[in-house]
This record gives structure tokens, sequence and C-alpha cells, in this order.
């Protein structure tokens, strides 16, 4: 029998999460079967139910890499360029006060 992904949202607009797999002879059963196993208590918005053999891995860790050093965009970097943006200001400033003193 085939196997069957099954992905729920939880709020309308929300992101879909992968809620399990269920094991049908059909596409109908399998989404009756996710249907009872991952929304029966209301949790879930929408299903999506796929065909495990519907569903593509990339594993080339090289198509997966970005192409640059795009580390600047994520959040964990950001307080670093804060920090030097206030100490770049804090030189600029100094100097325009030692030019003005001078």
């Amino acid at each position: 029998m085939p196997i069957f992904e099954v992905f729920s949202q939880q709020d309308p607009g929300g992101p879909f999460i992968h809620a399990g797999s269920v094991e049908a002879p059909d596409a109908a059963l399998a989404l009756q079967y996710a249907r009872n196993s991952f929304s029966r208590r209301e949790d879930a918005f929408r299903l999506w139910v796929v065909p495990r053999t519907a569903i593509h891995e990339e594993v080339d860790l090289d198509l997966l890499r970005p192409p640059g050093d795009h580390r600047y965009r994520l959040g964990r970097y950001y307080r670093a360029n804060v920090e030097k943006r206030r100490r770049l200001k804090a030189r600029v400033a100094d100097a325009a006060g030692a030019e003005a003193d001078a």
C-alpha cells in the first residue's frame, strides 16, 4: 500500500507543517485517515495529503549551500553589524569633535 505524507495548517494563512504519514490504498482514503488522525480535535485548519512518491529530495550539498557569503542577512549576525555601526559613528563624532577643537 502506498504511503502518504500529511501536512497541516494550524491557522489561516500560516505555514504548513509536516504532521505525519498514513498508509492507504488511495488518496481518498488517505485523506480520511489523515482527518481522523491529525484533525480530530479541530487542531488543523487545512490538510495536504501527498503521495510520498511525489516528494523529491535534494541531497547535493553544493546545490543547497548559498553561492556567496550572505551571513549578514541572518538575524544572529545583525547585532554584530549594529555594534560595528555604533563604534563607527562614535569614531566619526570623535574625529569631528577633534577638528572643531583645533
